[in-house]
């Protein structure tokens, strides 16, 4: 039987199996987001975004994948997220002021 083909997360750049990537809209649609907004990225990354940001601020200064990547809440996570296996699970924890 064949393995799914592994697709990378797009924030981390990470490979993972397709079913495992989660969809997160860069634009939120609670702020006038649409599908054309939707980029598949890990599990961990996702949380690590919401945990990070108000949806506010998602729409305002990130609300592109390639900007998220430069936000610089996210730089030391990013770096050592990449280091990780992508079958690490690591529960992010909320931060007491989100950006």
């Amino acid at each position: 039987m064949p393995l799914d083909p592994e697709t990378p997360c797009r924030l981390c750049d990470r490979p993972f199996p397709r079913p495992r990537l989660t969809k997160h809209h860069c634009k939120p649609k609670s702020k006038g987001g649409t599908v054309a907004d939707v980029e598949l990225i890990c599990p961990q990354c996702h949380g690590m975004v919401h945990a990070t940001f108000t949806n506010a601020t998602l729409a305002a200064l990130y609300p592109t994948i390639n900007k998220l990547r430069t936000a610089p809440e996210l730089g030391p996570f990013l770096r050592w997220v990449r280091k990780q296996p992508a079958t690490r699970r690591k529960r992010n924890k909320s931060r007491r002021n989100k950006v």
